[in-house]
């Protein structure tokens, strides 16, 4: 390296002190900062985000967070690893989601496969190389299997549910025509009530003022629940979450929300903002519409319109979403089932819950 090169190269503190612009308190970037620059190489190179984020003594999802930050600051580099659903090995990898095919072949089992984005699309990260140059070989395969099976993969789709990795690849669509399949994702729609008499009654600046508020307390809810916001539709917003119970907790906390609002600023009953919640899962794909990755297929649409039969102040969450791990644990047990019959999907009678939220 030339020495006018050396002189312009960031240091691994000056970057790690770069994190607490992003919300990272002190005592995890001096871990982290210690990682960095003591840790066996092989535990730097190609690593489970789940491993570095028990390191230093952040829950799964916070770590996730933090490594938006740190590939943002040049820490580390992400990688896409494609891996064969049949037998693990690692068939291709990229660096970008504009590299991304679903069709993928393994030279093992000496055939395709097609590579979903919550199975056979993972990712890991390593040590950017201005940081802490790695030597070739380095690789502890062995090391990152135990890894893998101690605390579970790391998938594409996992990632993608933070929504700082969603906002970091905003100019990354897939591919022309490439999509990839979800095996299943929790979807949460909501509809703001009344908006568009607010909009004549109140003004335009008065009542766009508060439809941005609202929009604020989702994106902090969907996030704090576990879910990235996937896009705003006038005033609704479609979420996404890997955990049906996250997402059920985003539908409630969703309604508490918008009532606590409501209170704090002692709207008056022509101001009042009220929320209607629908909550769907399912196998669904993911592709890019309108330069951004979105999903599309029978699930979306399902998703879309169980809101569709909700209340103002209400919660509808769909079967699919009660059989998924740790729903029943977070709702009454007296709720009564109802079948809905949703419109454009007559031969696909869903089964669902109503909550209302209560002061």
């Amino acid at each position: 390296m030339a020495l006018d090169e050396a002189q312009h190269t960031p240091s691994s503190s000056t970057l790690v002190a770069e994190l607490a612009n992003y919300g990272i308190d002190e005592t995890v970037r001096n871990a982290l900062a210690s990682m960095v620059d003591t840790a066996p190489g092989a535990m730097l190179y190609r690593f489970n985000p789940a491993y570095l984020a028990e390191e230093v003594g952040l829950s799964r999802r916070s770590g996730l967070q933090m490594m938006a930050a740190a590939v943002q600051v040049g820490l580390f580099n992400l990688n896409w690893e494609a891996r064969c659903i049949y037998c693990g090995y690692q068939a291709h990898a990229f660096d970008k989601l504009t590299q991304a095919h679903s069709k993928q072949y393994c030279a093992m089992c000496r055939d395709d496969f097609q590579a979903k984005l919550d199975d056979g699309i993972h990712v890991t990260f390593s040590v950017a190389e201005r940081v802490r140059s790695l030597p070739a070989g380095i690789d502890n395969e062995a090391w990152r299997e135990a890894t893998d099976r101690r605390l579970g993969v790391t998938t594409s789709h996992e990632l993608l549910t933070v929504q700082a990795f969603r906002d970091l690849f905003i100019d990354e669509p897939l591919p022309d025509g490439e999509s990839f399949q979800i095996k299943w994702a929790a979807l949460m729609f909501t509809d703001l009530g009344g908006s568009t008499a607010l909009y004549a009654r109140k003004g335009d600046p008065r009542a766009y003022s508060l439809v941005r508020e609202h929009f604020n307390i989702l994106f902090n809810v969907v996030n704090q629940a576990g879910g990235a916001v996937v896009k705003t539709i006038g005033d609704a917003i479609m979420a996404v979450f890997v955990d049906g119970a996250a997402a059920v907790k985003a539908g409630q906390n969703a309604l508490a929300a918008i009532e606590a609002f409501n209170r704090e600023r002692e709207l008056a009953d022509d101001e009042r903002l009220t929320l209607k919640v629908g909550v769907h899962a399912g196998p669904t794909l993911a592709v890019t519409l309108n330069d951004r990755l979105d999903y599309f297929g029978t699930t979306v649409n399902a998703a879309a319109r169980v809101q569709s039969s909700a209340n103002y102040a209400e919660l509808v969450v769909t079967q699919q979403v009660l059989e998924a791990p740790g729903v029943a644990e977070i709702l009454p047990s007296d709720l009564a089932n109802e079948t809905l019959i949703l419109r454009g999907l007559d031969d696909l009678p869903f089964s669902v819950v109503r909550l209302q939220h209560t002061n």
